[in-house]
């Protein structure tokens, strides 16, 4: 799966929303509501990004098919915001302008260029992996519910582009480097995971995982990520 083949991926998948029924009669209750406010209005404003930074970076990128593909991933990445922004919209949910998570995660891209960010990216969609998880299984909403299943769809299909991007890169690094690369993802994961679960328990927990459950299935990701940085190779992005 070379990133042509990424690019048409994501350029198949841009409709992928267009099937959701916005007039399911189904309303979040008040319970419901209150539990999933504050964590969803983090998560949509993660999503929100013009990808300037991202953008840029990926003009040095030895592929030029790639700076094509993360075009659509910054697209793709934006229409969750909106999805998530229209639900919020008719829950009677403001969305928020900023929030300190979001800052740290933004800054973190921005620090070391194209590899770092990429990094960064990936983390960021593992924990989605589990996050809208749970916040499909959080509440009794159809829309949300569907919603989520989508998402995750599309997480499952990030983690893999960004896996193999970083597999390209690392080809010409050294072995010294790629050690602190993957010491630095290590430590970067084992903080998110952290951070995630004290401002996102709540969601969590409604979702059945405890704090051991959510660190457990999101390192399982993250080794799977891994393995396919190091090992990655046509046929196991044959699915896509």
């Amino acid at each position: 799966m070379d990133f042509f083949q990424w690019k048409n991926y994501f350029t198949s998948n841009a409709s992928h929303f267009e099937d959701i029924n916005w007039e399911i009669p189904d309303r979040l209750s008040s319970q419901e509501k209150s539990l999933i406010t504050s964590s969803l209005q983090q998560f949509q404003k993660g999503e929100q990004s013009e990808g300037r930074h991202l953008f840029s970076f990926a003009r040095s990128f030895p592929d030029p098919w790639y700076l094509e593909a993360i075009k659509l991933f910054i697209v793709e990445e934006q229409t969750h915001a909106r999805v998530l922004g229209k639900f919020m919209e008719k829950e009677g949910i403001r969305k928020i302008k900023h929030h300190w998570v979001d800052h740290i995660f933004r800054w973190l891209r921005k620090l070391a260029g194209l590899e770092n960010t990429i990094i960064v990216l990936v983390t960021a969609e593992i924990i989605a992996k589990q996050y809208y998880k749970a916040l499909r299984d959080a509440t009794g909403s159809v829309l949300l519910k569907q919603l989520c299943t989508q998402i995750l769809k599309d997480e499952d299909q990030h983690i893999l582009f960004q896996s193999y991007a970083l597999h390209v890169l690392y080809q010409e690094r050294s072995g010294w480097r790629q050690l602190l690369s993957r010491s630095w993802h290590f430590i970067l994961m084992a903080g998110t995971i952290w951070i995630v679960w004290m401002h996102h328990r709540r969601v969590l927990k409604a979702g059945a995982y405890s704090f051991l459950s959510f660190s457990l299935s999101t390192m399982l990701v993250f080794l799977e990520s891994n393995k396919l940085i190091r090992e990655q190779d046509s046929r196991r992005l044959s699915y896509v």
